[in-house]
């Protein structure tokens, strides 16, 4: 069900944002990110401490993906907010959903 919410809200991104909504695109995006993590630890068969601290010694302790970590934090890093980039950054979770959540 989690896969389903994530999807969803990336869906949504470059619809808000073609109609130069950014904060809701922006919005829509952070809660896609929360819920590529809860995926990510169900389909590791997992418990997380929680999915909004620790992520960095989650992901690269209790996970072993260090590797993923280093690709996370620049997922919500927006350089120019009103522009393409939060769809850019919906298509990069979108694809480590696929590569990591199984």
């Amino acid at each position: 069900m989690v896969l389903k919410y994530c999807r969803n809200n990336l869906d949504h991104i470059p619809v808000y944002v073609n109609w130069k909504l950014h904060f809701q695109a922006f919005d829509r995006l952070y809660k896609a990110f929360g819920e590529f993590l809860q995926a990510l630890f169900v389909s590791k068969c997992i418990y997380p401490i929680a999915y909004d601290k620790w992520i960095h010694e989650q992901i690269t302790e209790i996970l072993d993906l260090p590797e993923l970590y280093d690709r996370l934090p620049r997922l919500l890093e927006i350089s120019h907010f009103e522009s393409e980039e939060i769809c850019e950054k919906g298509y990069e979770l979108k694809q480590l959903l696929t590569e990591y959540v199984r």
